[in-house]
């Protein structure tokens, strides 16, 4: 058996898995990959990789937060506040208008 067969036989073999049932989430079947219980084809775990971020967030973002005091809803109330300052001081340029003094001469 010639080397390019045994490579088509590889992919082949590595792309013949299960499907990955719906009531699995993605840091379970994360887990069952790490320790060899479950095997993905090369787009799942291109997939896993990338979902991955998203469902578990490091904790170190998460504990910014809690170091500061701060809870995601006052660092957000006050992130909209201060975007609602920015845009009302653009809307006060637009609309302002020019004042110019006359002294009585034309």
């Amino acid at each position: 058996m010639g080397r390019l067969e045994q490579q088509q036989r590889f992919v082949d073999e590595s792309n013949q898995v299960d499907e990955i049932p719906d009531d699995i989430s993605i840091t379970e079947l994360a887990e069952d990959v790490v320790r060899g219980k479950r095997k993905l084809s090369q787009p799942q775990m291109r997939m896993l990789i990338e979902l991955l971020p998203y469902y578990a967030p490091k904790l170190t973002a998460v504990a910014l937060g809690w170091q500061k005091g701060q809870d995601f809803y006052t660092r957000l109330d006050r992130a909209v506040a201060a975007s609602e300052k920015a845009m009302e001081a653009k809307r006060l340029l637009i609309e302002g208008t020019v004042i110019r003094e006359h002294d009585g001469e034309n």
